[in-house]
């Protein structure tokens, strides 16, 4: 029996709003399983329930970790920072 599952850590939809929802979308739409990380905040938290109910999807678990993120992009202004974040387990509803 093999499963499909999507791992990502989609933008944060710090620099363009709601950035995460295509990344969301298209995981929903290939996997089986995903595991995917955003920014730690009850608003968030709310977000992502909200749309993977609205798409079937169901969040089975939510590991809170300290993510370090090294300079990438020009709008970065540090060399690294320390990101509060969630890693989410969706899977379908049942």
């Amino acid at each position: 029996n093999t499963r499909i599952t999507a791992i990502m850590n989609p933008p944060f939809g710090v620099q363009k709003k709601h950035a995460d929802r295509f990344f969301l979308k298209k995981a929903f739409s290939i996997s089986d399983v995903i595991y995917s990380i955003h920014m730690r905040s009850e608003k968030v938290q709310r977000f992502v329930k909200n749309y993977a109910e609205q798409h079937h999807w169901q969040i089975d678990y939510i590991l809170p970790y300290n993510m370090v993120l090294e300079k990438a992009f020009p709008f970065h202004t540090k060399l690294r920072k320390k990101i509060n974040v969630d890693v989410y387990r969706i899977i379908k509803k049942k």
